[in-house]
């Protein structure tokens, strides 16, 4: 897969991790393990995001727990400032 897409997916499952936060209020994500074989693209975003510490990611019982750090909260933040002043 080109790398583009690979980051475009990374970028994709950080935002829907930032959501889940705000509507959750903070809240851990769960993630079947089964997404490892059924997504596998996203299960690697997942351990880019995590080795980046811009998310935290581990394995718990029969699923994972995935959540959205400050660093992946200021990430996401700077990009969309960044895209909005390419856009003005």
């Amino acid at each position: 897969m080109a790398s583009a897409k690979r980051a475009k997916i990374r970028e994709e499952v950080l935002q829907e991790l930032y959501s889940y936060h705000l509507v959750e209020k903070g809240r851990k994500a769960m993630i079947p393990k089964t997404w490892e074989e059924m997504n596998p693209e996203k299960f690697f975003a997942l351990e880019y995001l995590a080795e980046n510490r811009l998310i935290r990611f581990q394995s718990e019982g029969s699923h994972y727990m995935a959540k959205i750090t400050a660093q992946g909260i200021a990430a996401l933040k700077k990009k969309k400032a960044a895209a909005a002043q390419a856009v003005s």
